[in-house]
Formats: structure tokens, sequence, C-alpha cells
């Protein structure tokens, strides 16, 4: 069996890949998108091609596994009113990253309903959908999906997505990687979407937050004070050129 998972290389998605590919032998096809805004773009492909060539020293076997990623160029997803008109009615109110407006359009371009979204415990989307989303054996594995029918309807943007990692949090992840070897293979992961000019993390952007505030507060550098207010201009920046 071939899963289709989103992989960023950050610690979540790239759990489900070792997994998958190491525990449960099965096969992984990657899909990454390509955004020329993001900062850390580099950073995650960089750390996914060393992460698959770690694993082909340590489990040779089921690095064999995976299959090349999928890359998707962000400006060439088509547009959907449809998917854009439910995710705005989400982000405002629950303040939704974009994500779940391209990708969603991705998925229903390519007739994808099983897309793999490494959305895990303490995660807003687990949040908003854990009331709405039933659970489906197969085999030795397991996912969550959303139902047809949710309690609200712009929940139906995540119609096209799996969710194996619902009930899990970051430091249940250390655990099984721990206990099955792949613990080291964690540590190469890469979170911080806004990286400094020296290739460590801000320790201020969202995913550092929340890398921090689940329990792997380690692997998260304190800022300093000339670097948050760097970051502040940063954000105010970034905002300036959405409204112009």
């Amino acid at each position: 069996m071939t899963h289709n998972v989103l992989w960023t290389g950050g610690w979540d998605s790239t759990f489900r890949v070792l997994n998958l590919v190491i525990e449960k032998n099965e096969n992984v096809q990657p899909y990454y998108v390509l955004d020329p805004v993001r900062p850390s773009t580099e950073m995650e492909l960089r750390t996914m091609a060393s992460i698959k060539e770690q694993l082909e020293r340590d489990f040779p076997e089921a690095s064999k596994n995976i299959y090349p990623t999928i890359e998707i160029k962000k400006e060439d997803i088509p547009l959907s009113e449809d998917i854009t008109k439910e995710y705005n009615k989400l982000a405002s109110s629950d303040r939704l990253g974009d994500q779940y407006d391209w990708l969603g359009r991705y998925a229903i371009s390519r007739n994808l309903d099983h897309l793999e979204l490494s959305v895990h415990l303490h995660d807003k989307v687990q949040g908003l959908i854990q009331n709405d989303a039933y659970k489906v054996e197969d085999e030795n594995d397991h996912y969550y999906r959303v139902k047809a029918q949710p309690s609200r309807p712009e929940y139906s943007i995540f119609h096209p997505y799996r969710f194996p990692l619902l009930e899990l949090s970051k430091l249940d992840m250390e655990k099984v990687a721990r206990e099955n070897g792949y613990q080291h293979i964690m540590e190469m992961t890469w979170f911080c979407h806004t990286p400094k000019k020296n290739g460590t993390p801000c320790g201020l952007c969202n995913p550092c937050k929340y890398t921090r505030n689940e329990g792997l507060q380690r692997r998260v550098p304190d800022p300093s004070k000339a670097e948050e207010f760097g970051y502040f201009l940063f954000k105010v920046k970034r905002r300036l050129k959405k409204i112009i």
C-alpha cells in the first residue's frame, strides 16, 4: 500500500514517514509544495534530503519504501472559489494558516481524497475537527477523516485528507521513535519558518513557539531582544506587502 504524505521535513510529517517505512514496511509517496516566498523552503528541502541519506545508512531496506517527492509549485495550483470561500470563513474566526486554502485547491484539482496531513494532538486543526472526525481502521494502520456532514459546513475543506496522527502529541512521537531506534533521525527534522542566517531556528515564529510549548523546548533557542525587534519588523513588512 502507498501512503500519500505531505512531507515538509518537520517533526510530525517526518515521524509519519519513518513510522510507515521502518515499522510498518509501507510505501510512501511524499508531496511537497514549493513556496517561493517562504524563507524556510531551502532548509526544508535540504533537511528531507539529509533524512533520506541517513535512513539509507541506518535502515537501507526501509529507505527503498520512499518514492521520489512530487513537488508542486504553489503558484501553479488552480483557483477554486468554493474552497477559498470556505477557507476564508474559517480563517476569519479561527486564524487558520493559508496552506489550508491552497492545499485544498490542489487536492480538488487532482481528485485526491487521501492526502495525509500530519495534524497532531494540540494542533489548531485537531481542536477544530476532533468532534467531527471518525476513525478508520486499515489493516496494521489507522487514520481519521472528517464526517461527510460536519457540524460546520466550512469543515468540508478537510474532506480530501486523512489524519493519521490526530491522537498523538509530539512527545508521544518522540517515545515511539526512541523505542524503535530512529529518534536520532527525528532530531534532524526542521520546524522554523524564518531561520537565522546561520541556519538555526529563530525562536520567534509560530512553529518555534509550538515546538517549545509542546515539550520540545530543548530544540528552540531563546531569541535576543534585537532578534525580537528584527522579527517584528519582518512581520510588519510582510503584512504591508499583502495589503499592497
